[in-house]
Order: C-alpha cells, then structure tokens, then sequence
C-alpha cells in the first residue's frame, strides 16, 4: 500500500519546497500508523495516491495556486496552498498559524466549475485577509 504525506508546516520544508515523501507499506503497518497518527493534533485524511493535481487562478492580477487530492472514502477534493505560483509564498509560511478551517479547503469532486472557482477565490481571499495581504475585495 502506498500513500502520501502534505505537511503545512513551512518551518519542516527544506529549500523551501512543500514536503511530499511516498511511502509503501503493508496493510497492517498501514493501521498501526493510523491508529499512532490518530494520536497526534491535526486532521488526517486518507486519499488516492494517484489522485492528484493542481488548480491554478488569478486574484486581482495575482497568480495564486493549489495542490488538490482526491479524498479516498467519498466524493471530495481536498485543496492546499501549494508553492507552485509566486504569491503563494506568503501564504504558505503564514499556512501554519491559520485556524484549522482555513488551512485546506474541502469541496465535491462533481461541483460546477463557475462554483468551484468562487469558492476556491473566496477561501484564498479569506486567507489573505486573515493574514493581512491586500485582496481583490482590498484592504
């Protein structure tokens, strides 16, 4: 069994790249980490290890982009600020102090895109605000 591992954590990256490592394991060591995993603080989230991409947008004149991965039980796509555009760096080393509920966003694979591209933008601009970056709405 394979899987993945995205930490938000800037200070853990090495040369400043986001922190992806691939992992095979058996089954049985697979819920033995899950269940020492379940220990710890924070929200883990199993998904296809193929399952990937990237969802790139513009924010009054900005180019901004996130990692997606498919959720593994359920219908979902699960969105992260990447370092793949520029003005994300300010995001990513600010990631960490976000409350829980802004770190990642959660949306339906089957969404419209019209939807999707509000909702993504308006996550990305709530960020921005809480960490005090001008935004499109502005500051």
């Amino acid at each position: 069994m394979m899987f993945d591992v995205y930490d938000i954590n800037w200070g853990k990256h090495v040369d400043n790249k986001y922190y992806l490592e691939e992992f095979i394991i058996s089954e049985a060591h697979l819920l033995a980490f899950e269940y020492s995993f379940s220990k710890l603080k924070g929200n883990q989230i199993r998904c296809r290890p193929y399952g990937r991409g990237h969802y790139d947008l513009t924010i009054n004149g900005k180019e901004y982009s996130t990692r997606v991965y498919q959720e593994l039980s359920g219908d979902n796509e699960l969105f992260f600020i990447d370092e793949e555009a520029i003005h994300n760096i300010c995001l990513r080393k600010q990631n960490h102090k976000l409350p829980s509920e802004l770190q990642w966003l959660m949306l339906p694979k089957d969404i419209e895109t019209a939807e999707r591209e509000s909702t993504i933008k308006n996550w990305i601009n709530t960020v921005l605000n809480f960490i005090g970056e001008p935004t499109m709405t502005g500051k």
